[in-house]
């Protein structure tokens, strides 16, 4: 089944000739049909191990909280919280956080913080006396509340307030607590940096490393609003904050710049260490940013190609808005994980 399926791969990509001469391949041919052997295997993995088809382990379940407790984090990002937002998320976390694998593990770090989130959200609506009992009862406050023991904080918030001055104190500090003070800006006053400083922070994002240093990275700025509103619209993840948005930073990688076929997710590596170095770069120069995803289908990405063109050879990593952040704003609690979740010593 498999081979009949390989053959159909190949026959689609590479002509029917291909598939006849499979036994006596030659060099280019066979770079193709190893191609898709380790393509094919890619496939076969994230089939297996996404929870893009099927939910059957702590580890996917996770991801779908953290999604879902996120989008939260944003809705409380806005000064003035439409009250009985996220209703949906909300729903879903009900049924996650009921599992019984979730509530055995209730103390690490992204589930506890779920039902953290889950608190103040009833708390705030009682607070303003908004009736959710259709959908958030007292009965499961006091089961999120019971669930976190000890660790329920009464001032615990999924939003941090801020002072921009207060902000960027530490941008020019030692690299921990730099690290430590970047984090996502969304709210913009929708005045333009100077393109001067733009550079400078791309100039500096250039030490990030690469494979063989073949920096295979490009950064494309937009300032034109109604493309800017296009983009973002498709993008999708920045709904709410895109009004004072004038400036998006695309960053790509080219795919000409990879030789073999061990280096065919390159680009997402050396794209991603890029994306890294230029967020703190931004940093630096006191450019408020906030990357936004760019894990789309070909369906988006062709309807992107209405709005700018950017050659075949390149792949988009990650969009990002920029821009001079307001006098005081909010910005996603985004907890991290405990260093005994992440680090494990092999024997």
């Amino acid at each position: 089944m498999i081979n009949k399926f390989l053959k159909r791969i190949i026959s689609l990509m590479f002509g029917e000739k291909t598939v006849v001469k499979l036994g006596e391949l030659k060099s280019s041919t066979l770079k193709k049909r190893t191609l898709t052997l380790n393509y094919f295997q890619d496939l076969k993995l994230f089939y297996i191990h996404s929870n893009a088809f099927r939910i059957d382990s702590l580890e996917k379940i996770e991801a779908i909280i953290i999604l879902d407790y996120h989008s939260i984090e944003k809705g409380l990002l806005f000064k003035n919280m439409k009250p009985g937002f996220a209703e949906y998320r909300i729903k879903n976390l009900h049924q996650n956080l009921n599992k019984d694998v979730v509530k055995s593990n209730s103390t690490l770090s992204q589930i506890n913080v779920a039902f953290q989130i889950m608190c103040e959200y009833y708390e705030l609506h009682q607070k303003i006396n908004f009736n959710i009992s259709d959908y958030f009862t007292l009965e499961q406050y006091e089961f999120y509340k019971d669930s976190l023991k000890q660790s329920y904080s009464t001032i615990f918030t999924g939003a941090v307030d801020y002072q921009k001055d207060d902000f960027y104190q530490y941008n020019q500090q030692n690299f921990e607590t730099f690290s430590q003070s970047r984090k996502s800006i969304r709210n913009f006053t929708g005045e333009k940096i100077d393109i001067s400083i733009i550079k400078k922070a791309v100039k500096l994002s250039l030490n990030a490393p690469s494979v063989c240093n073949r920096q295979s990275s490009k950064v494309y700025l937009l300032e034109n609003k109604q493309l800017i509103d296009e983009v973002l619209n498709i993008q999708g993840g920045m709904s709410g904050f895109t009004k004072n948005i004038h400036q998006l930073l695309i960053l790509t990688t080219n795919r000409n710049y990879f030789y073999s076929i061990g280096e065919r997710n390159q680009m997402f590596i050396d794209g991603g260490l890029f994306l890294m170095n230029l967020l703190y770069s931004l940093h630096f120069y006191k450019i408020a940013n906030c990357p936004a995803n760019w894990g789309k289908t070909i369906k988006e990405e062709k309807m992107l190609e209405k709005y700018i063109k950017i050659s075949e050879s390149e792949k988009i990593i990650c969009m990002i808005p920029i821009g001079v952040a307001e006098d005081s704003f909010r910005v996603a609690l985004s907890r991290r994980r405990e260093i005994n979740e992440i680090f494990e010593v092999i024997k």
